[in-house]
């Protein structure tokens, strides 16, 4: 068994397409983390890209390390410690693990172990994939946000990270160019954005929905749902499929996105590291 790390996106991309492809859906994260670096999306955060190779030289799993939090893709158990210590060897300060239950818990066990500290489960969430889409009735309109659009939508996003005990800081140019690239919209009612709905550019036939957040004054009205299912079903009419991740700890919004046509695919487990 060998680990590969590298920073280099578009060479690593080339090197782990075919695994990729195999299931695409389960790799959508890494898969948009990608393609965000090489097109200048990411903010400029550090991000590390890992495989696990076997003694073939055949990839048979890959992992991501963005600002300090890995995301596992499929990956052989057995390969978890080599993973954690790799990530070690780099001088990488983790602060979270995310991956399928029983795989991110061994990792945090490591990790932990290694490093002296201790660990906590944050958060579980499930992945849906779009089947039939639903759009419901809703007071107001969809738009693509615009470029005069960036000060409300850094807003709202900024509003949803602290909401999901995730505060995080954007960078305008990023926000401009994922405006521009035409994959953010809002929900407008009476001259008003009173919803938020983001998208990732379609990767190998996925694209995923997220964030998607409505100020507390505008809940209860639909907007949400309806701007989700207009944004999920203009994907479908790409030609690309749609996906989005759900908090499980939030019942409403997992029975919304069930009511407007997504299903459940598999659940994650969301670790934090503690020194």
């Amino acid at each position: 068994m060998r680990i590969d790390i590298t920073s280099d996106a578009a060479r690593f991309i080339n090197d782990v397409e075919p695994f990729l492809r195999r299931d695409p859906l389960r790799h959508t994260v890494i898969a948009t983390v990608l393609i965000n670096v090489i097109n200048g999306r990411s903010g400029g955060m550090s991000t590390q890209f890992l495989c696990v190779r076997d003694d073939t030289g055949q990839v048979v799993g890959i992992a991501q390390c963005t600002d300090g939090a890995a995301y596992l893709g499929e990956i052989p158990a057995h390969s978890i410690p080599a993973v954690v210590d790799a990530f070690a060897a780099q001088a990488i300060a983790l602060r979270s693990v995310e991956a399928p239950e029983s795989d991110a818990l061994a990792f945090a066990a490591r990790w932990s172990k290694a490093n002296g500290g201790t660990y906590r489960k944050r958060y579980s969430a499930r992945l849906f994939r779009l089947d039939t889409v639903q759009v419901p009735d809703a007071a107001g309109s969809p738009r693509r946000a615009a470029v005069g659009d960036v000060a409300a939508c850094i807003a709202m996003i900024e509003a949803f990270g602290v909401e999901a005990d995730a505060p995080q800081r954007l960078n305008e140019a990023v926000v401009r160019k994922r405006i521009e690239a035409g994959t953010t919209w809002l929900w407008e009612h009476d001259g008003t954005p009173v919803s938020l709905v983001a998208r990732q550019t379609a990767v190998l036939g996925w694209a995923r929905i997220g964030p998607v957040y409505t100020p507390p004054r505008f809940r209860g009205k639909g907007f949400a749902s309806a701007l989700t299912a207009t944004v999920a079903g203009r994907i479908r009419a790409e030609g690309a499929d749609a996906c989005l991740f759900t908090d499980l700890a939030n019942p409403t919004s997992n029975k919304i996105y069930q009511r407007i046509g997504f299903e459940p695919v598999r659940d994650f487990a969301h670790y934090t590291l503690i020194d």
